[in-house]
């Protein structure tokens, strides 16, 4: 019978969740999941009928072939939707120590903690927490360099996705509600005994990935000593060379084909030509302010929960 995770990145969306990732899967007694995101435990709160054009892309895998074969090409975002589908991700087990998966779908959605509480009592929740007016401005220019959406004032585009008649994960962008992170946490808590959740900040990662790492090596049970290659940088920002035309090429489904049939190397050249990192925007300190008063509560209550100091976040 296939091993199952020991431990589960629930989120937040860009907050460093890839990075922990890949850093994890570099460590030899640790085995993730080769769908980064599986979004297993989550599945009962998702309206797949409403899933928008772009999401719809994302998660277009025909995942029980690649289940049924050598499973050797990563694949970043699906829909695992069986306990059967589940376990074949994590056939490939030996003698690691620690095994996981990162689905940053875990953190938001309600029904997702006892979900995972029934299947796997034992189970270590890890989650990285960034400034939730940070976090969103880092989502809103993901969004427009990726061809998901074109206006370019983010409150604007903040009151558009509010206005929309049917919310919820894929469907919408959720900008202010996935930062909205004390309910979000605190759920976990009320399911899980405290030792079993370890929550990390982005600014702790950020100012010392190293010792970040170190640290979470040894609350997962495995060599804390081991050195990564951190060299790399993931999901860095950039802004596309041809704004209305990347939204078109993305709503018509090309960027989901050569996601899909281009080697590595190719899509990194395919994005040095589609993207630049020139004129990238800033966020204003009036859209700063409107949000920092937005999240005030959340902010305070989460300090509390956490009992971490989260002045930081109101500045």
């Amino acid at each position: 019978m296939s091993k199952l995770p020991t431990f589960l990145i629930v989120g937040a969306v860009k907050a460093g969740t890839t990075s922990l990732h890949e850093y994890l899967q570099m460590h030899p007694e640790v085995f993730m999941s080769p769908v980064k995101e599986t979004n297993f435990f989550s599945d009962a709160d998702m309206l797949f009928e409403h899933f928008n054009v772009d999401y719809r892309q994302d998660v277009n895998v025909n995942l029980d072939k690649y289940l049924d074969g050598p499973m050797d090409k990563k694949i970043h975002i699906a829909h695992v939707r069986t306990p059967e589908q589940y376990r074949k991700l994590y056939r490939d087990v030996k003698n690691e120590k620690a095994i996981g998966e990162v689905s940053n779908s875990y953190l938001y959605l309600p029904s997702t903690p006892k979900a995972i509480k029934n299947m796997l009592p034992d189970v270590q929740i890890v989650m990285i927490l960034r400034n939730p007016v940070e976090r969103l401005f880092s989502q809103y220019l993901m969004n427009l360099k990726l061809g998901k959406i074109t206006e370019k004032d983010l409150l604007k585009e903040i009151a558009a996705d509010q206005k929309k008649a049917i919310k919820g994960w894929g469907v919408s962008h959720l900008y202010l509600e996935v930062g909205s992170y004390f309910e979000q946490v605190k759920r976990y808590y009320d399911t899980f005994p405290p030792e079993q959740i370890k929550v990390i900040l982005f600014d702790d990662f950020k100012k010392d990935a190293k010792g970040t790492m170190a640290d979470l090596f040894a609350f997962l049970h495995v060599d804390a000593s081991y050195q990564l290659d951190m060299s790399q940088r993931y999901n860095e920002a950039g802004m596309p060379r041809f704004g209305k035309l990347n939204y078109w090429l993305t709503q018509i489904g090309v960027y989901g084909l050569v996601k899909k049939i281009f080697s590595p190397e190719l899509k990194e050249k395919i994005k040095g030509i589609i993207y630049t990192k020139n004129n990238i925007p800033t966020i204003t300190e009036a859209e700063k302010t409107y949000l920092i008063n937005y999240y005030r509560e959340d902010i305070t209550a989460l300090s509390k929960l956490i009992n971490r100091d989260l002045s930081a976040w109101l500045k």
